[in-house]
């Protein structure tokens, strides 16, 4: 690993590692009793000589989704903000870049300090709000409406100033309907999940869809016993 990578992966570390964090690589997974959990990771993109530039994503899984993509496998050894219901990539520049970029970029000690402190603030600010997600669907998606009100506000204000600014919306971004799918699921309410992902385009037995259907046949065969 890049020297100037792996003081970097230390500083974030420490802080992750006390909020309940484990590191396998370059990324780092934090989960509940019930699966349900926030991965990070360490995406880079380019390495040369002794420079090195990377994104860093983070997620917010939802314990049955992620059943869906690793069966009997542990998702604790291998999901990313991939495969999260949540995703998002952390801006490197500050809040008064009129450009807001998303790559990370070392190049000296500087950098890594400059870096980790980005990032840290961004664990700091969002890492309780993350964690108060899991294992509560409600919450999540009250925090989808939330999101959208904040992005018609912002997106009227911008207009409204004449003066464009990227990057001036909520963080990450919603899959809402994955989300509400499984809670009907988890229900057991097999209309509900049927009507939520009749328009969904990808089908067949192997897909998400077909496995939240699963999941509320399941659960209401269940609830009958």
């Amino acid at each position: 690993m890049n020297a100037l990578l792996r003081r970097f992966v230390e500083l974030v570390e420490a802080d992750l590692t006390a909020a309940g964090f484990v590191r396998r690589g370059l990324v780092f997974r934090h989960f509940d009793p019930e699966g349900n959990g926030i991965a990070l990771d360490i995406q880079r993109t380019a390495a040369l000589g002794g420079e090195v530039e990377f994104f860093s994503n983070v997620g917010v899984l939802l314990a049955p989704h992620l059943r869906y993509f690793f069966g009997e496998h542990d998702p604790r050894r291998a999901a990313t903000p991939h495969h999260g219901v949540w995703r998002h990539r952390l801006v490197a520049t500050d809040d008064d870049a009129a450009m807001p970029d998303h790559r990370f970029s070392l190049s000296a000690q500087a950098d890594v300090e400059r870096a980790a402190a980005v990032v840290r603030t961004w664990l700091a600010r969002n890492l309780p709000r993350m964690k108060s997600w899991l294992g509560d669907v409600e919450a999540m998606l009250a925090a989808i409406e939330e999101d959208r009100e904040r992005a018609a506000q912002a997106r009227a204000e911008q207009l409204a100033s004449g003066r464009w600014r990227a990057g001036r919306w909520p963080d990450g971004e919603w899959s809402g309907a994955v989300i509400r799918a499984y809670a009907h699921a988890e229900r057991g309410d097999v209309d509900a999940v049927a009507t939520e992902t009749a328009s969904w385009r990808v089908g067949g037995p192997d897909s998400l869809a077909a496995d939240a259907l699963a999941i509320a046949h399941q659960r209401r065969a269940e609830r009958r016993r």
